[in-house]
């Protein structure tokens, strides 16, 4: 039906679609009326490429006067007129995922294959941090401003390394969405990380006297905690790659323990030569596996840790050290500085850096480097003794 349109006649006309008959209106301007009295102004249009015949919505009468109807129904039909199609990019726009969509496809797809620990940390930074601030917005439409705004609000919270965690999970996720062709560049990467102080913690002499004086008095009471602090010195294992390690994967008698790529950071298979100090501690922990007294084996599991990595078992372990670290004097220790004094040791045993990476099983040469201020001590030692021939030689007879 045809009628000429104006701001009353919207307001009163009976269900129907009542095309404009007035001159200044664009071609295709509509008013439709539902049988329910619901009111748009609508354009219809036919697409050039492919002629489909198109209905899109402007807006509501009551909030859109006929005039504003007719100026975006013109901006609307100079698009058509040089071959676009303006619902055509809406319903588009509609289709596109949310970063909500994304962290799913992440979480479902490139998670797995990250360790246990790396899953939940990210799934916590995803929950506390980026799905709030940045999940309703689409993929294509987040700018680095965004990713800047969600640093400083982590940072601001008293935050800053997590804020550093959350910008490096952002800056993942937006290149698997790259890779996903969903965008084409990567928000986070030009936003600038709070600086860091790398923490860098080693026991001395001392303090390792202290520790194993303290163990040797705790066996009996925590069995656990004393076995694992004890194959961290000895191994330079991580936590979780400890707590993990299966009976399977240990040969006593070639005194290796042979780390399958699923439990290592790295992702990749780790072959590590034990002491004989270690194999003793295995062997205790194996023979009281047998009679039930430590832990007890269940399924085809066979874990040397009660519990294996699970969070039950970290937040046990963390309890028992921060009882045992505090006997020994040693309150300012992690357990994870452990591994950082196995690998001092190593250093002051004259070993070079890329043997202690592979002992420690890093996969850039550039994380074992953070040890060699280490090897200091010995040179320093050696140059004086060169300057101390030299001043005697030096001296006047």
């Amino acid at each position: 039906m045809k009628a000429k349109l104006t701001d009353r006649f919207a307001r009163t006309a009976a269900p129907g679609i009542w095309f404009d008959t007035d001159r200044r209106s664009p071609r295709g301007l509509m008013l439709r009326v539902t049988p329910a009295g619901a009111r748009s102004w609508c354009l219809d249009y036919r697409v050039k490429a492919g002629g489909r015949q198109r209905r899109l919505s402007i807006g509501d009468p009551a909030a859109w006067p006929l005039v504003a109807a007719r100026t975006e129904a013109a901006r609307l039909r100079q698009i058509v007129d040089v071959g676009g199609d303006p619902l055509g990019e809406r319903e588009a726009e509609r289709g596109r995922a949310d970063v909500s969509a994304l962290a799913l496809r992440f979480c479902v797809e490139s998670l797995p294959s990250r360790a246990a620990t790396t899953q939940a940390e990210y799934r916590a930074m995803l929950r506390d941090w980026i799905l709030p601030a940045l999940g309703r917005l689409k993929v294509a439409a987040v700018t680095r401003e965004d990713i800047e705004k969600l640093h400083r609000k982590v940072t601001d919270a008293g935050k800053p390394r997590r804020a550093n965690a959350v910008k490096s999970l952002c800056s993942t996720i937006f290149n698997q969405a790259i890779v996903w062709r969903e965008r084409q560049d990567n928000p986070a990467a030009h936003v600038k990380p709070n600086r860091e102080h790398g923490r860098e913690r080693y026991l001395s002499d001392a303090e390792l006297q202290r520790l194993m004086a303290t163990l040797e008095r705790w066996r009996s009471r925590r069995p656990d905690v004393c076995d694992a602090v004890l194959l961290a010195l000895l191994t330079g294992a991580r936590r979780g790659e400890l707590l993990a390690m299966r009976w399977a994967d240990v040969d006593l008698g070639a005194g290796v323990w042979v780390k399958p790529a699923a439990m290592t950071k790295q992702r990749a298979l780790h072959r590590v030569p034990l002491a004989a100090d270690a194999v003793a501690v295995l062997r205790r922990r194996q023979e009281g596996a047998a009679v039930g007294k430590i832990v007890r084996l269940r399924g085809g599991e066979q874990q040397v840790f009660r519990g294996g990595n699970s969070k039950t078992t970290r937040n046990r372990l963390e309890k028992d050290w921060f009882v045992l670290r505090a006997a020994a004097g040693l309150e300012d220790v992690r357990f994870h500085d452990l591994r950082h004094s196995h690998a001092s040791m190593l250093v002051a045993a004259g070993l070079s850096l890329p043997v202690i990476g592979r002992l420690l099983g890093h996969s850039k040469p550039q994380t074992t480097q953070r040890y060699a201020h280490l090897a200091d001590e010995p040179l320093r030692e050696a140059v004086e003794v060169v300057a101390g021939l030299t001043r005697r030689r030096g001296a006047p007879e």
